[in-house]
């Protein structure tokens, strides 16, 4: 995994295990990867926990199958008091397609007074 300040990078090859029965990946796999990936987003912004997830959103447009690559980009988009805005890309690491794409909201106000947070974006502190 690859983070800047907001942003992330992740690669994952898919393997038998994040297949549905149709053998081609599973819903609940994309769902996963985009809260994780858009979780770790607001992490990258400073916040060493990122509390709890509050809504999510997936689009599938794709379909992706065993031993392709997916190649995931979040960026937390905005970071308040209360809130963590994440948006999140799923795509065929080989080919550009777009396999899904969604958004992440979660809860930060609980934990931003943490004294571990080393926070990027100073509007954030309460």
């Amino acid at each position: 995994m690859d983070s800047t300040d907001g942003k992330i990078s992740f690669e994952i090859p898919i393997q038998e295990h994040h297949l549905n029965a149709y053998k081609s990946l599973h819903g609940g796999m994309i769902a996963s990867l985009i809260d994780f990936c858009g979780a770790m987003a607001s992490a990258s912004k400073g916040v060493r926990l990122t509390s709890l997830s509050t809504d999510i959103n997936v689009s599938y447009v794709s379909s992706a199958g065993y031993g392709d690559t997916l190649l995931v980009n979040a960026e937390c988009v905005k970071l308040d008091k209360t809130f963590a805005f994440t948006t999140v890309a799923v795509h065929n690491k080989v080919d550009g397609r777009l396999i899904a794409q969604g958004r992440l909201t979660l809860l930060v106000a609980s934990i931003l007074n943490d004294p571990e947070n080393e926070f990027k974006n100073e509007n954030a502190k309460l």
